[in-house]
């Protein structure tokens, strides 16, 4: 019994993979958009606004001095007293949670940049994808997030970027 389940089995995954031999590619949405020329100048002009540039800086001013911190505690912490440690502890810790709001500030401007530009291109890519999959014969497109390995070969996301760079100008 059990070899007539792995003989029907092994016929099983022989003629399916024989039935469907199309091909198939992978594709990265967020990279293609973030990725042209057109995000890299969003993300440029980004950079340059006052406000942003502001963040930068307390962000790496706040990185410096949690350095600096850091360093005259490794260089004089031995002949600190304790209240003098407590206090270097606590600046260090504000420090740390200014540094952290910054960040997310940051982080939280580049993520509504992001999600402009994936709806800007949102109605250019179903197009794009369209007509690759008519001219290059493509059976199945698959997400580069759901795969685990791929052949450099399958990916046609440079080509998707080449296209949006010509359409997003």
């Amino acid at each position: 019994m059990k070899y007539r389940n792995l003989i029907a089995a092994s016929i099983l995954a022989f003629a399916s993979s024989s039935v469907f031999a199309g091909k198939i590619v992978v594709f990265d949405y967020r990279q293609a958009v973030l990725q042209t020329d057109y995000a890299k100048q969003r993300l440029d002009e980004l950079k340059k606004k006052p406000e942003y540039a502001k963040m930068v800086a307390e962000y790496e001013g706040l990185r410096a001095d949690l350095k600096s911190l850091s360093k005259e505690a490794e260089s004089q912490g031995l002949t600190w007293s304790d209240d003098k440690k407590e206090e270097q502890r606590k600046k260090a810790e504000y420090i740390q949670v200014d540094l952290k709001n910054v960040s997310q500030k940051l982080q939280s401007e580049q993520e509504d940049l992001t999600n402009k530009l994936l709806a800007e291109t949102q109605k250019h890519v179903p197009d794009i994808l369209g007509k690759m999959v008519k001219a290059q014969d493509i059976d199945m497109i698959v997400k580069a997030e759901a795969l685990y390995q791929a052949a450099p070969a399958t990916d046609i996301t440079p080509a998707v970027i080449a296209e949006l760079n010509k359409v997003m100008k």
